[in-house]
């Protein structure tokens, strides 16, 4: 059975880690921040001891996730896009970029990027152990080291087990790359905020980033699942603040999609501030001239040699040009009814109600989809406390924070990992030029 296969089932095992492990460098997280640390380090020094501890049984759990299984891996729009490009070409991973400046490998799958990222660990010769969880982060001043306390075993994420095996683990440089708290299910639960908050840094207000939008005051059951392409708006006390086109999904809550996403990312709430202060707007008309629509139909229906008997409700006129939850929702803000008759189209007061209303379809967020659902994590320790070259700690020398624990949460596209990247591959080759100098 192959080890792919193996970790598949749940039933491939990474060495035991010793009770006490001393090493040059210890990288928690075994993400893409975390690997790209090791790599880095141990290009730059091939005889650094570098070791990496990752809570779940397998590497990249949350990475395999991204761009629904494709990992979207960075946008040529981010900063250092190049450098980030360069990096990952360098280990063997070839892309391709879509008409929106996305960039995928060309196999479309998260899982071979990550695995192939493992391989490159395992061929440098970077120790990995699976399934360890660091418990508590300590620097000892004294002996200018650090000490990590993990567990390795059954119930190795709460460290309660009894069949959990305690260990001890310094390291002369330590990289922490565990992520933050959305989406747990992968693993991040937060852990690297308690710890760095020891070690003296400041973490922001954590808030869930990336995430599907409620509107709890709409009856959504006629639009539940279906699919628009749109501009999304999104307003705060009638300012707009954020505008973006793509696909829209109603679900029986509220709105999702990238678009949607992003504007969750941009509701900012400073103190006082409710989700009654925003509003959302779609713009459902950038596909058609439904104002030339609606003209021609009323020109049709009032034409006295109509061949049709009837002319028609008002909601069969939208059945080629909106799915009808959408439609009906469209004649209902707009102030008229889905039964009337479509001779109502006659006036041009009417007609410009309803373009109104699907250019401009309003709905009030009442919450935001939480850390389960959310696809990153907005607030973090914060930038000024950390040099964006190296990525190093101002305020602990060797102690190097990169990836989701920090205060950064970009648009969906490729930004978030194309950070994780760009971070984990400066701090690994910053901890190993330190090393060298202090050889």
């Amino acid at each position: 059975m192959s080890q792919k296969h193996m970790r598949e089932k749940g039933t491939f095992h990474s060495p035991q880690i010793p009770k006490t492990l001393r090493s040059d460098i210890l990288i928690i997280g075994g993400g893409p921040a975390g690997m790209a640390a090791a790599i880095s380090a141990k290009r730059s020094n091939s005889k650094l001891d570098v070791v990496l501890i990752e809570k779940n049984e397998i590497m990249g759990r949350k990475l395999r996730a991204t761009g629904n299984g494709r990992c979207n891996i960075t946008n040529v729009n981010a900063e250092g896009f190049s450098e980030v490009t360069s990096f990952l070409s360098s280990l063997g991973i070839v892309t391709k970029t879509n008409d929106n400046g996305f960039l995928y490998p060309v196999s479309e799958s998260a899982a071979d990027v990550s695995e192939l990222l493992e391989l490159r660990l395992k061929q440098l010769g970077v120790k990995l152990y699976t399934g360890v969880t660091a418990l508590e982060v300590s620097y000892d001043s004294d002996k200018t080291e650090f000490v990590t306390s993990v567990s390795m075993g059954e119930a190795s994420s709460q460290g309660r087990s009894a069949n959990a095996l305690k260990c001890t683990l310094y390291s002369s440089a330590l990289v922490i790359a565990v992520g933050g708290k959305s989406a747990p299910v992968y693993g991040s639960t937060g852990d690297g905020y308690r710890w760095l908050r020891k070690l003296g840094h400041t973490v922001t207000r954590l808030v869930p980033s990336l995430a599907p939008i409620e509107c709890g005051d709409t009856d959504l059951s006629k639009l539940s699942g279906v699919r628009v392409h749109a501009e999304a708006k999104l307003f705060k006390n009638g300012e707009e603040i954020h505008r973006e086109c793509g696909e829209v999904q109603f679900t029986k809550f509220g709105l999702s999609g990238i678009c949607v996403f992003n504007l969750s990312k941009m509701m900012k709430f400073e103190p006082g501030d409710t989700f009654s202060n925003f509003e959302i707007e779609l713009d459902l008309c950038k596909d058609v001239e439904l104002g030339e629509v609606l003209k021609r139909t009323a020109e049709r229906v009032s034409n006295t040699n109509n061949e049709f008997l009837e002319s028609g409700k008002l909601v069969d006129v939208f059945k080629t040009i909106y799915k009808e939850g959408v439609a009906l929702e469209i004649i209902k803000q707009s102030g008229f009814k889905a039964d009337e008759d479509s001779l109502v189209l006659s006036s041009e007061e009417t007609r410009d109600k309803l373009v109104a209303s699907a250019s401009a379809l309003k709905f009030k967020p009442t919450g935001q989809k939480g850390w389960k659902e959310a696809q990153c994590t907005s607030g973090g320790v914060i930038t000024s406390e950390v040099d964006q070259s190296s990525f190093e700690s101002n305020l602990v020398k060797n102690l190097y924070i990169v990836g989701e624990v920090l205060d950064y949460d970009g648009f969906c596209g490729g930004y978030n990992l194309n950070h994780a990247f760009l971070s984990g591959k400066r701090a690994g080759a910053s901890v190993s030029d330190r090393m060298k100098t202090q050889a």
